[in-house]
């Protein structure tokens, strides 16, 4: 299966620097995003240092010839990395407390892999319907499973960027790892919250894909979320089978 992408990135408004790092290995077929957290320049370092420690990981695993199966090498890539990101934010004053979310996907065989901390989110779609694959690692997300609030006020919620779990803040880190038979029904996105948290996806999704083609989705989306008062930084990958042509 031969998968086609599209990425994205872009610094927010009023925002001196981009906290959003994304990573693309595509001869391995993996996608990463994250979105650091920190003052200063400490939110860019840690989503930077993020995707590049699990990058290396991986990279450096998939060549030997004794591979671990792709789950148990997804958490100990992800472990590896949280543990970078956390011993770099004891070096200094500069770094403390920094932290990043990460979201990836890797297709291996006939398999799709997701990867999961914090409340960058993975998404299946097409141009009838729309699936959110993560569950958010935030106190917004905590309530919207409980029912204490609806979709709606997620969106403006006050405290909607608390995250109850990040790369970097411990010394380990609880990773959300999934599996899913392919091929999907339709495109898979990955993105952070600068675009997820301010559009109403599960209908904003398949409308944009029945709007334009795959190589603007991204872009729409983006303005879509600007429009709707997202001053932050905005990234995604966008996935799909360059062999299909149509996602009904």
């Amino acid at each position: 299966m031969k998968i086609a992408y599209k990425t994205l990135t872009y610094c927010g408004k009023r925002r001196e620097n981009n906290e959003d790092c994304l990573r693309v290995i595509p001869e391995e077929n993996i996608f990463m995003v994250a979105d650091g957290m920190g003052g200063h320049l400490a939110g860019e370092v840690a989503s930077s240092l993020a995707v590049e420690a699990v990058s290396g990981y991986l990279g450096r695993a998939l060549r030997q010839e004794d591979v671990q199966s792709p789950d148990v090498l997804l958490e100990d890539a992800v472990q590896f990395a949280n543990a970078r990101v956390f011993n770099e934010s004891q070096t200094s004053e500069e770094y403390a407390n920094m932290g990043s979310t990460l979201a990836l996907a890797w297709q291996n065989d006939d398999r799709l892999y997701i990867a999961h901390v914090g409340d960058s989110r993975a998404y299946i779609f097409n141009k009838k319907q729309a699936r959110q694959l993560t569950n958010d690692h935030s106190l917004v997300g905590n309530l919207l499973r409980e029912g204490a609030i609806t979709p709606q006020e997620a969106l403006n919620h006050p405290q909607r960027n608390i995250l109850t779990r990040a790369l970097g803040v411990e010394d380990r880190v609880k990773v959300d790892i999934q599996v899913f038979e392919l091929p999907l029904p339709g495109f898979l996105l990955l993105c952070t919250d600068g675009l997820s948290s301010y559009l109403a996806m599960d209908t904003v999704l398949p409308q944009v894909a029945e709007s334009v083609e795959p190589d603007q989705i991204l872009p729409v989306l983006a303005e879509l979320a600007k429009e709707s008062g997202s001053n932050d930084d905005i990234t995604g990958i966008l996935l799909w089978e360059e062999e299909v042509s149509s996602y009904e």
